[in-house]
């Protein structure tokens, strides 16, 4: 009998996808967006989610995969599509799934105005993951690179197994 979970095999793929972004203007940060990306990254010092080095860390060998930098990821709704959401739905999928959580922030409470799904899209945290900028950008391990069943995961894997390839 073959034993298959003997070893490790790599599975390469090459992914090709096209989007259609809706018009909309450089991609600029609101002060509302710095504020909270500074709130995020500095004063509560949050981890990437992907590897746990965060902006205190960056300098120390706890920062395994050599991030430079601490990001912040437009994680439920990316930035460029804001134009493209319709309100509507937003409200029923978005708005109505974290009204039903019992500790939820009270401006779910009532239906988002445009205006409002807008700011939360660009600013809220509810849609901002703080990662660093390998698991943000990088070409083989970044959320903008590699498929969500591979990026998902990476913060749950044993340090002994060699999950990707970072190079530093």
């Amino acid at each position: 009998m073959v034993d298959h979970l003997a070893k490790a095999h790599v599975v390469s793929r090459m992914l090709k996808e096209e989007v259609y972004y809706p018009p909309h203007s450089p991609r600029t940060e609101s002060a509302a967006y710095k504020k909270e990306h500074k709130h995020l990254t500095h004063e509560l010092d949050l981890p990437c989610i992907a590897c746990g080095v965060r902006q205190s860390t960056l300098n120390t060998p706890e920062n395994k995969v050599g991030a430079k930098a601490m990001e912040t990821h437009h994680h439920v709704i990316e930035w460029a599509l804001q134009n493209a959401i319709d309100l509507q739905k937003f409200n029923e999928r978005i708005v109505m799934r974290h009204r039903a959580n019992p500790h939820h922030d009270p401006i779910y409470d009532q239906d988002f105005t445009e205006q409002q799904m807008k700011d939360w899209i660009d600013h809220h945290p509810d849609n901002l993951w703080v990662i660093c900028d390998i698991h943000h950008r990088h070409g083989l391990v970044g959320i903008h690179s590699v498929t969500y069943p591979i990026w998902g995961p990476q913060d749950l894997i044993r340090e002994d197994f060699q999950y990707t390839e970072v190079p530093k």
